[in-house]
């Protein structure tokens, strides 16, 4: 044999040897320096992360937020704005017949609707009165800090917008002179040789409508048990005539309203949440005086705002505007406008790392000698909407 040659069994021995080594160095694991190492990277990529994901979701709640509040002020100024327009239709043709300012009593069946003898918070607690007045607007003030009510009633008749004189009545119909224009099912006023008013309901039928009969039959379940007995004359509210408290509920933080009537399809007797996060309602009448016409003033001049006043004392209150007198008439006749502002909150507070509001939000700005300041959460956001409606109805000087 040469010097460099084995055996064959020798060779295999070889191998065996060599096949073991690398598979102990396949099967190697890590090191324990390395496994800490490797905790230290991931704890500190997971650091990383989540204090990105910490900024996004700040960002992300503050613009969602922001967006709540956006959306809750806007609607609710929306729906405040649109009911105030139309406040008074129906009821200001008959400023000549005993309307404007009648105390109003309603009742659904046996059961006394108005005069209310209570009202759901925070109605009754705002000071609104129990006795309601055919006014298109009126408003409890809250004082300095708390939410105002306001109360807006109007009629939404399809075709007769003008007064009808009664011939006769009984407990469950009323006989008129002219029934065109009222349809089945509108709500009618009446008014009383006492000075008061009445609401009734007319019957679902006759249908098709209108009604062609002089006799109007009276929904015996919607109206007094004793009809429209002594009405004098006749006012057509439509099917869904407003009767409607709005004010700001402090244990939820929503604007809310009540339906005086306290029909079945607008609630009952409970109060209607409107919009979340809405925690401050104030308002302000726009009062024509007299003190900006001038000599030669025209005929647009008696409708013009010259002043802007709280809706609180012995003048502008609502138990001074709504007192039996000749000075609450005067004062009423006065109101042109009404300036609106809701406040509406953020949903979620922010970090106090992240932001910190104002202490105190100032409504009315413009307007220095009848701005409210209001006290707020820092860590909330907060956004103020205002506008300025006229009293379209209060505006009609002529009257039939």
């Amino acid at each position: 044999m040469y010097p460099f040659q084995i055996s064959a069994t020798e060779a295999g021995n070889v191998n065996g040897r060599l096949c073991a080594l690398d598979v102990r160095t396949r099967s190697r694991g890590f090191s324990l320096v390395e496994l800490m190492v490797g905790i230290v990277v991931s704890i500190i990529c997971t650091l990383a992360i989540m204090a990105a994901f910490a900024v996004y979701e700040g960002h992300k709640r503050t613009t969602s937020s922001g967006d709540d509040a956006q959306q809750n002020g806007s609607y609710s100024l929306y729906e405040l704005e649109r009911q105030i327009r139309t406040a008074g239709s129906g009821l200001v043709q008959g400023t000549r017949y005993s309307v404007l300012g009648c105390p109003i009593n309603a009742a659904s069946g046996a059961t006394t609707l108005l005069p209310a003898t209570s009202l759901p918070a925070p109605f009754a607690t705002a000071g609104w009165p129990l006795t309601t007045l055919a006014f298109p607007v009126l408003v409890a003030g809250g004082g300095a800090t708390a939410p105002d009510v306001i109360g807006v009633i109007s009629g939404n008749p399809a075709q007769q917008v003008f007064k009808v004189g009664v011939t006769s009545t009984t407990a469950t119909s009323v006989v008129v002179g002219n029934s065109f224009g009222f349809l089945a099912s509108d709500y009618v006023l009446g008014t009383m040789p006492n000075g008061s008013c009445t609401i009734g309901q007319l019957a679902a039928t006759p249908n098709p409508i209108p009604i062609t009969t002089t006799t109007l039959t009276l929904n015996a379940a919607t109206s007094p048990a004793t009809g429209l007995t002594n009405a004098v004359n006749l006012f057509d509210l439509g099917r869904s005539p407003v009767f409607t408290l709005f004010g700001v509920d402090p244990t939820t933080n929503s604007l809310v309203s009540f339906d005086l009537l306290q029909r079945a399809t607008n609630g009952g007797a409970g109060t209607i949440p409107i919009a979340d996060g809405i925690v401050q309602l104030k308002t302000l009448y726009g009062i024509h005086d007299g003190t900006n016409d001038g000599t030669g003033k025209s005929p647009e001049a008696a409708t013009v705002v010259d002043n802007w006043v709280q809706p609180v004392g012995t003048v502008w209150g609502i138990a001074a505007l709504t007192a039996n007198t000749v000075a609450a008439q005067a004062a009423i006749a006065q109101i042109k406008a009404i300036r609106v502002a809701v406040v509406a909150q953020s949903r979620l507070p922010e970090r106090s790392t992240d932001y910190a509001g104002p202490a105190a939000l100032v409504i009315f700005p413009d307007l220095p000698s009848v701005q409210y300041t209001i006290a707020t959460q820092p860590q909330f956001r907060y956004q103020v909407y205002d506008t300025t409606i006229p009293i379209h109805n209060a505006l009609v000087t002529q009257t039939y």
